[in-house]
């Protein structure tokens, strides 16, 4: 339906108005993000059933970034906390020595060359690499060893990303231990 047309009456008399005064903009917060199903599914599988010990969301203050895991070896009791379904170290409130940062990379967002074209990148991905960039490059400053495993490893081939953590972790043999059964039979 259209609009009615309202005349354009002019008045000589000013209305006055009233000025809401601004109310303080509050600080902006750090941006967290979620945890993706790729995250959940390697700490279960990897990190988990082997009792490795880590820090979710691992920050790295100077730079305002977040690693996925920080892997802790030294075994002394720590503050634990349950976040996103995962049970994590908290970093804030105690000193932990790092040992190595784990990043989860997901094949399209982080441009998987054996997925996307490095000539076709959208400007997502091209943000993402340079934030990648960044974090190798605080890792390899502070000395602490940086291990990226794409998605498609994580899915299709668990052998090369725990042959690949064992250079790194001392690892258990898994925690569920099959046990043999043996029948006694009654004379």
């Amino acid at each position: 339906m259209r609009q009615p047309i309202r005349k354009n009456i002019k008045t000589d008399k000013k209305v006055p108005t009233r000025v809401k005064p601004r109310k303080p903009r509050p600080k902006k917060k750090l941006q967290q993000y979620g945890t993706s199903q790729l995250e959940k599914d390697f700490a279960n599988e990897f990190l988990d059933k082997y009792g490795i010990m880590y820090i979710y969301e691992y920050e790295a203050k100077d730079i305002k970034r977040f690693y996925d895991f920080a892997i802790v070896s030294k075994k002394a009791k720590y503050i634990t906390e349950e976040k996103e379904g995962l049970t994590s170290i908290i970093q804030s409130i105690q000193h932990t020595p790092i040992d190595l940062l784990i990043e989860v990379d997901g094949g399209y967002w982080h441009s998987d060359p054996r997925i996307v074209d490095e000539s076709k990148l959208n400007a997502m991905q091209k943000h993402n690499k340079m934030v990648d960039e960044i974090k190798n490059k605080w890792a390899s400053i502070h000395g602490i060893p940086l291990i990226r495993f794409w998605e498609y490893d994580i899915r299709h081939n668990p052998q090369k990303v725990l042959k690949e953590l064992k250079k790194y972790v001392k690892i258990q043999e898994c925690k569920a231990k099959t046990r043999k059964r043996v029948m006694k039979l009654n004379a």
